[in-house]
This record gives C-alpha cells, structure tokens and sequence, in this order.
C-alpha cells in the first residue's frame, strides 16, 4: 500500500499543471470569417472587407435573415488599423483561422501588395492553405457583395472551381510565399472578374486567368484562362488543358483534352544570351471533330496529331513571348533552370534577369500523342 502513494502523489500533481480553457474564447464569442477583401480607396486609405458565417442562418431554411453570411468593412491607413475598425462594429470577436479566400481589388494590386502581405503573413490565424484572388477591372467590395446560388458561403466558391478545371494546388498564399523564394520568378495570382450575362440579366462571377505580378508584387497585367492553362503545362501546376485546333483554310476545328502532362525545360547561356527550349509531352482524347476525318485511319490520325502539335507549339510560344515583351516577368520558372543548369553563369544574371529573360531565345517542342479517338465506326459526320 505504501509502495502505491508515490504514483498516487505524483498523478495529484500532474493534474494540477492541467488546464482548460484558459482564455475562455468560447464558440459563441467568435466570429468566423470564411472571406476578406482589400481595396484601395482615392483617397490612399485601405478598405477592408470581411465575410462572416452567420450561425444561427448557416443550414437552416427560416431565420429572419435573407443570407446565410454577413458583411462588415473597415478602413485605415494600414491594415491593422482597418482590422480593429472592423472589429469595433462586432459583438464577437473575429477568427481567421477558417478563412478561404482573400479578395484584392484591382487598384490596390497595382499599387502594390508587399505592405499588406506582410500584415497576412504575421497574423498566426492565417491559413496558407487561403486562396488569393485579384478582382480584375474591379473592386473587392463589389465581388464580395455578390450571390452564389449553389453555395451557402460565396467565399468557398472560387476555391471549389478551381479544383475542377484542374489546378492541383489551390492554395494563393502559399504559392505567393515559394514564389518569392523561386529564383528569377515573378508571381502570379488566380483572377476573377464580374461579368453581367444580357440574355439572364444578371451579373455572376467567373474565373478570368492569372493576375502577373513583378518582383515588387504590383500588377504586371493578366493572362486568360487558356493561356494560364498554357502556362501550367510548363510550370506542372495542371493535370488537363482543353485544346481547340482551327485547321487551315476554314477546313473546320477539332477539340481534344490533354492530360497526362509532362514539360522539361533546357537551357544554355551563349555570349551573355539565355537559350531555353521547352519540351511538351502529352496524352490527347479527341472530343469532337468537325472535319469529316475517319481517326481510325493511322495517316488521318498522324496529320491530326501534327496539326494539333503545330498548334500548341505556336501558342505556348506566343504566350511566353507575351511575358518577355510585354510583362518582363518570368512566370515560367526559367530562371530556376537557368540556376540550376548553369549555376556560374547564374550569378552574373540574377541581378538583371528581368532583362535577360525578355532577351531570351525560346524555342518550344510539342510531343503530344493521341490515345482515344472516342469514336466507334465512321464517323457520323461524314458523307
């Protein structure tokens, strides 16, 4: 019996070094915020805006409430100061640590978005897992205040849509932190713009491509959705890309989807001058044909696949050449090759890659193969 009252005084004590909720944040004195927005005003102070589930609406058909979210803003001249103006007109007190989506209003990213970030990335409730969007042509409050009828909370939309036309990562804010790391890179954010349908007569949201932004994180300019598509084959940020080929001389068009994908990228410094060469491998399934071609036929097969092949080669060329000439920002992570290729040269081109990579010689090689033509018999199409 005397050999057990050590254990039992030491189990005594451990239970007093245990605690419970000791800052007594409890459920009901938190407020969940599932979406932020930013937006620089005229007069150079920042707005705010958060989107908050509302829990006695959230799941329910009746309430007295119309939407299951409330809206709140704040503005300052920095973002805390916003933040606790926001907070000021709350019961509850606001909670990050749930949020999906930060939403940046054009002109605040064409200011710059550094000063921000750096409020987001200190602030221990953020996610890195929180998408980042740039509202393009637009004003994040603008966005926010806009339904979505097949969610309850619109803040989760954009992040579902972006899973199913195949973005593997699906998270902004992360990516927005490696990029930074990524020698030579320039970032890029998701973009979103609203866009009002005059056959429903309504305004709705959709996914427009990529916001690019330089090394100082200020908008660059944008690429649409295909060739921000285009643009993650290189980058293997995509497992699928749909494909329209025009064929020549108004013989009609043809659609397949491409997965499987696969890029390499080599490079060579010659005389103070980049060359890369891009190599695109992929699986092709052949959705639709216009041209009355019988696929079953290895020659028209063969003539199909170097069409499509052409196609592709001349449209990821334009679109790097897009970022050279226009943005001079590398979104495709060929300084990355450069680096780890030619590390000596590397070191005399970091300062001025900008510069260098809009001088760039870049040559693009398409390798993709049809797999499935979709068809059984002659096609129907054909006379």
């Amino acid at each position: 019996m005397l050999s057990k009252r050590p254990g039992l005084l030491a189990s005594i004590l451990l239970l007093l070094l245990l605690t419970g909720c000791w800052d007594r944040r409890e459920l009901n004195d938190s407020l969940f915020e599932l979406g932020s927005g930013v937006d620089l005003l005229e007069d150079g102070t920042i707005l705010v805006i958060g989107q908050f589930m509302v829990p006695t609406k959230s799941g329910e058909a009746g309430g007295g409430l119309k939407k299951p979210f409330l809206i709140e803003t704040g503005v300052g001249k920095t973002a805390p100061d916003c933040f606790w103006d926001m907070q000021l007109k709350l019961s509850r007190r606001i909670t990050r640590g749930h949020r999906n989506n930060i939403f940046y209003g054009e002109a605040m990213v064409k200011a710059g978005l550094s000063n921000f970030m750096d409020t987001v990335t200190r602030d221990p409730d953020s996610r890195l897992k929180s998408d980042i969007w740039v509202v393009k042509g637009g004003t994040a409050l603008e966005f926010m205040q806009m339904s979505y009828p097949l969610e309850n909370m619109p803040s989760i939309a954009l992040s579902k849509i972006r899973h199913v036309i195949g973005k593997t990562t699906g998270n902004s804010l992360l990516e927005l932190l490696v990029e930074q790391n990524v020698e030579g890179s320039g970032p890029t954010l998701p973009a979103v713009e609203i866009r009002y349908d005059p056959k429903l007569r309504k305004k709705s949201l959709q996914v427009y491509g990529r916001a690019i932004l330089n090394r100082n994180q200020q908008l660059a300019g944008y690429l649409n959705r295909i060739e921000s598509a285009y643009r993650l084959w290189i980058t293997g940020e995509t497992v699928r890309i749909p494909i329209t080929v025009d064929l020549p001389n108004g013989r009609g068009r043809f659609n397949t989807e491409v997965n499987q994908l696969h890029a390499s990228i080599r490079s060579a410094v010659k005389a103070d001058r980049v060359e890369i060469d891009v190599d695109l491998k992929g699986s092709g399934v052949v959705l639709e044909s216009q041209p009355a071609v019988d696929l079953r036929n290895p020659d028209d097969l063969r003539a199909f696949e170097d069409e499509m092949n052409r196609h592709i080669e001349k449209k990821q060329l334009g679109i790097i050449q897009k970022a050279q000439k226009q943005f001079k920002v590398d979104v495709f992570h060929f300084g990355q090759a450069v680096s780890r290729q030619n590390p000596k040269a590397w070191a005399q081109l970091n300062d001025h890659w900008e510069q260098v990579f809009s001088d760039a010689k870049v040559t693009v090689h398409s390798r993709v193969r049809i797999k499935r033509i979709g068809l059984q018999g002659p096609p129907l199409n054909k006379p």
